[in-house]
Order: structure tokens, then C-alpha cells, then sequence
């Protein structure tokens, strides 16, 4: 529809150039021939604007239909797009999760990222349970619990990009210990705390250097 109105538009104003010669009398040839100008002028001006598509009627501007189908879609795409939503398993603020990076990394850095990631599913395990407190400063900090903490390697470690990513799946993902409260580096712990455990918890599984218990 838009190519036909074009054509008719351009043959109209060859049309209108054509038949204006001849119709005034010999002694307004000039001024007819200077009119003349001006409408080939303004009807080659008008022809360009249209081949353009950029000739205006009443202020509006005629586009290709298949560019505004494109704008109406791509508008119809962003207004559909839904921004990405990181949702945690478990919310903890910055300075917890700092803490929790640091134990994890002292406990388990030599460890693959699952190991780690298990290890800091332990901590997360006992936050909800109510054998324990609720935060991850007091369990962390709690009286010798976490042997990094008490011989010190807790703050000489530097904290590896593994083990950030490691922290990060274990608030993101389920549980990968079937809901163990502790772990036992049974080659690096004296008698009595391996007595201790294997009498007085129930053994989950084993990953890594680790046993995890509940």
C-alpha cells in the first residue's frame, strides 16, 4: 500500500510539472517558466523525501510498516524480559559470610569445591538446629569447636576464590550432607574426639579427608 501511494505521488508531480507548460498567455512566459522551476524544485525535493521515506504529512512521519513491526517487537520483547533474581537458601549478611568464607577455608582449602561446600552446609545445619546458636559468628567463635580457631590458622588464612565459590552454592543449593551438624578429620584428631564421635553421633557419609556426623 505504502510503494503504490509513492508511485502515485511521484507520477502526480511529474503530472503537475508536465501540464503547467502552455497554459498562460506569451506575455507571462516568464513568470510561468519561474513558477515552472519552483514546482520541479519542490516536486524532486518531495520525490527524494518519499524514496526516503521520509516525507511528512500533517507533521507525521511515514515509515516502512516492517521497520515499526520491528520496533513494536523488539518493545514487546524488553517489556517481557525478566531481570535475573539471585534467591539464596540461606540469607547472611556481609560480615557473616565473611566468617563463614574464613572457617571454611581454614578447615577445608585443601579440599575440592564440594568438600568445602560441605563443610559449610555443616555450620548452615546448625544455625537451624536447636542445639546450637543462630548465627554463624557464634558458632564459628563458640568454645572449641573449630580447632583454626583455637590454634589461630582461623586468621591467617587467605581466603581463596574456590572457597567463595564454594560458600556461594551452599547458600544457593540444597543441603549436600543430608543435614549433618559435624565433621571429623579423623586422621588430624586425637583418640578422644574420634572416641567421641563414633560413639556418640551417627556417621552420614564421607567426602573427601572428612566425616560428617549428626
Amino acid at each position: 500500500m505504502i510503494k503504490k501511494k509513492k508511485i502515485l505521488f511521484f507520477v502526480y508531480c511529474l503530472l503537475v510539472s508536465a501540464l503547467s507548460i502552455g497554459w498562460y498567455p506569451q506575455n507571462q512566459n516568464k513568470q510561468v517558466k519561474k513558477d515552472i522551476t519552483l514546482v520541479r524544485k519542490s516536486s524532486e525535493k518531495m520525490a527524494a523525501l518519499v524514496e526516503n521515506n521520509q516525507f511528512c504529512y500533517q507533521g507525521v512521519t511515514e515509515t516502512d510498516m516492517d521497520e515499526r513491526r520491528m520496533n513494536a517487537q523488539e518493545d514487546e520483547k524488553q517489556r517481557r524480559t525478566v531481570k535475573t533474581i539471585v534467591r539464596y537458601r540461606v540469607n547472611l549478611e556481609h560480615g557473616a559470610r565473611r566468617i563463614l568464607e574464613r572457617i571454611v577455608e581454614a578447615e577445608s582449602g585443601d579440599q575440592t569445591i564440594k568438600g568445602r561446600q560441605m563443610v559449610a552446609n555443616v555450620i548452615l545445619n546448625r544455625m537451624k538446629s536447636e542445639k546450637f546458636p543462630n548465627s554463624v559468628r557464634e558458632i564459628v567463635f563458640a568454645s572449641r569447636q573449630f580447632s583454626p580457631v583455637s590454634n589461630g590458622s582461623y586468621y591467617r588464612v587467605k581466603v581463596s576464590a574456590r572457597t567463595k565459590k564454594a560458600v556461594e552454592k551452599a547458600l544457593k543449593e540444597k543441603d549436600n550432607t543430608n543435614g549433618a551438624l559435624y565433621f571429623m578429620y579423623r586422621a588430624g584428631s586425637d583418640s578422644s574426639n574420634v572416641s567421641w564421635f563414633d560413639r556418640e553421633l551417627t556417621k552420614i557419609c564421607e567426602y573427601g579427608c572428612h566425616e560428617f556426623f549428626r
